[in-house]
């Protein structure tokens, strides 16, 4: 049995996927949860964030989209508890780690955020990052795969 890939999964993907009233919300939400003619990447693979990219989604779907905390706290939990889904702890490695990706990606604008979620994934060794950061779309150390096109938009590692 082939071992699933995990991908980390960056906060306006979860996101997108809650707020119905967001224009990506059905491209993102087909993608990961699937409709009727396939599964989605909640089915298919391992998952990864770490505690920064929640609070984030936690701030974004209370303060920018003003949703109901019961739907907001409901949605994160039940994203948390997925059986194939690893949230990583913001640590002192994970942070000393998150320092030197903020200097590596300096020149591609990427945030301390963002950083973070990098250095998650070296340290998880995840290999793939759904994100719709241009930002992050341009750093070719990873596969990539923007979510918010339908068919969603795979960048090869390595590839503009």
């Amino acid at each position: 049995m082939q071992e699933k890939e995990m991908i980390a999964i960056d906060s306006m993907i979860w996101i997108y996927n809650c707020d119905v009233q967001a224009p990506e919300h059905k491209n993102v939400h087909i993608w990961l949860e699937g409709n009727k003619n396939r599964k989605g990447i909640i089915d298919l693979e391992e998952m990864l964030v770490n505690t920064i990219v929640v609070m984030e989604i936690v701030h974004n779907l209370r303060r920018r989209g003003r949703l109901p905390p019961e739907l907001v706290y409901g949605y994160v939990l039940k994203m948390l508890t997925l059986r194939n889904m690893t949230v990583a702890p913001l640590d002192r490695e994970l942070l000393h780690v998150s320092m030197h990706v903020f200097e590596r990606y300096y020149e591609y604008g990427i945030g301390g955020r963002d950083a973070t979620v990098l250095a998650t994934m070296l340290k998880w060794n995840a290999d793939t990052i759904a994100t719709h950061d241009e930002n992050i779309l341009k750093i070719t150390d990873f596969q990539r795969v923007d979510p918010t096109h339908y068919p969603p938009r795979f960048l090869k590692k390595g590839k503009v």
